[in-house]
């Protein structure tokens, strides 16, 4: 009897699924969304007569959203310093 293995991954922005280590679906906006998908497509391979595992990280493993978008827009972005004022003040008349 074949196995098929069901992961649920953090993703930048969300949760993706991978069966069999090949990803499926899309970006999902939390780990219940992923895991409602991956047990649909998991249905069909239980009807097909094979075993299917699921496997779910825990909360301590997932990183706030805010998080994971910092870090991956920092990774992105250009290291450079800001300048000192970005609107330089004109000296007044008198």
């Amino acid at each position: 009897m074949v196995q098929s293995v069901f992961d649920i991954v953090k993703a930048p922005l969300g949760w993706t699924v991978y069966a069999d280590n090949v990803k499926i679906g899309g970006v999902y906006d939390s780990r219940g969304a992923a895991l409602e998908a991956a047990a649909l497509a998991a249905s069909f391979a239980v009807n097909d007569g094979g075993g299917v595992r699921i496997n779910v990280p825990g909360a301590e493993e997932e990183k706030p959203r805010w998080k994971t978008a910092f870090e991956a827009a920092t990774a992105i972005l250009p290291n450079q310093e800001p300048p000192a004022d970005p609107l330089p003040r004109r000296a007044a008349r008198r």
